[in-house]
């Protein structure tokens, strides 16, 4: 089990200061951070950019020791009270062993993003006990769904049950964002997850939260079903699946095999997914609004929630910040 007192971070008010790194890849141009400052301006918010947002080391944005030192002094920095990632990619693992876990968990405060930071979200969870949040990366749209999420859960303090969205149509019946159950059922757990081929690369190092009786959710998005097939066989072969509650599959986007005239021969992302998952006994479905995908949820990481998948709901049993 986590040894680590669960550490929550302040909520954020109006006019709080908010910076914006980029721990991995570099934007290819200056208007995305632009963008990103002005999005979250319009929250109401000061913001601020890390040093090493605009510098350039090959395909990243500056050095990891530039990267490392940007997360560092930022958490240390009193006026700051969140940081929000800018863009995903790769690049966030190469910083976790430069990052001072213990003056971090001396400063807790909002640490948000998705995709390449789930390497941070898990790392800060496991070494200081922080709650971290999977959510929209500043670099993308926000849109007014992912927007409320953003506001009650950092904002607000509101311990959420988050749902699909329903959609009326002009068809008998609605089509977009169905979940799909694997496993009925209901469970409580510490909620734990991000991206999947993410997570899998820092399996056995000291920074993967331990998983027992842990709700586990996971998203993907460019991954054929051989791959994702690939990544849960390293998950059940390295323990990790063993002992969990429940599994939330968010969205798997772009998932089709590589080759579409040869689908027939592939297995599906369902199958793969039935495969891996229904053995395990424990209630689980795919289609959570977790995902690469505008519209999405914020979720707390490290904080108790009741599942039902055969509703496809997440109760959060305590909030994820101090209000």
């Amino acid at each position: 089990m986590h040894t680590l007192a669960l550490q929550k971070p302040k909520a954020l008010n109006q006019g709080d200061t908010v910076a914006i790194i980029s721990s991995g890849f570099r934007i290819l141009q200056d208007m995305d951070a632009q963008c990103a400052l002005e999005r979250l301006n319009a929250l109401g918010l000061k913001t601020r950019l890390g040093q090493a947002v605009l510098q350039q080391y090959g395909y990243l944005a500056g050095t990891d020791e530039e990267r490392a030192a940007d997360i560092n002094q930022l958490f240390a920095d009193p006026e700051v009270k969140a940081i929000i990632q800018l863009r995903g990619g790769f690049g966030s693992a190469r910083l976790l062993e430069l990052l001072d876990y213990k003056m971090i968990a001396q400063h807790p405060k909002i640490f948000m993003g998705m995709s390449d930071t789930t390497a941070l979200l898990l790392a800060l969870h496991q070494q200081t006990g922080l709650v971290t949040f999977h959510g929209p990366n500043a670099g993308r749209p926000w849109p007014a769904y992912t927007q409320e999420f953003v506001k009650a859960l950092l904002f607000e303090g509101k311990a959420l049950t988050y749902l699909n969205p329903e959609h009326k149509s002009d068809d008998l019946i609605a089509t977009e964002d169905r979940i799909q159950v694997i496993t009925p059922g209901r469970a409580q757990g510490r909620l734990i997850g991000g991206n999947l081929t993410v997570l899998t690369s820092i399996i056995g190092s000291p920074y993967l939260p331990q998983m027992k009786e842990a709700i586990l959710f996971l998203e993907e998005i460019n991954e054929p079903p051989y791959k994702i097939d690939r990544m849960f066989t390293q998950l059940k072969l390295a323990g990790i699946l063993t002992g969990l509650r429940g599994v939330i599959v968010g969205k798997f986007t772009h998932s089709q095999p590589n080759n579409p005239g040869a689908s027939y021969g592939s297995l599906r992302v369902m199958e793969v997914l039935n495969d891996h998952l229904k053995p395990l006994q424990i209630p689980a479905w795919y289609g959570a609004m977790i995902s690469h995908e505008t519209r999405m949820f914020t979720l707390p990481i490290g904080v108790t929630v009741e599942i039902d998948a055969t509703l496809g709901s997440i109760k959060l049993l305590e909030s994820g910040v101090r209000t």
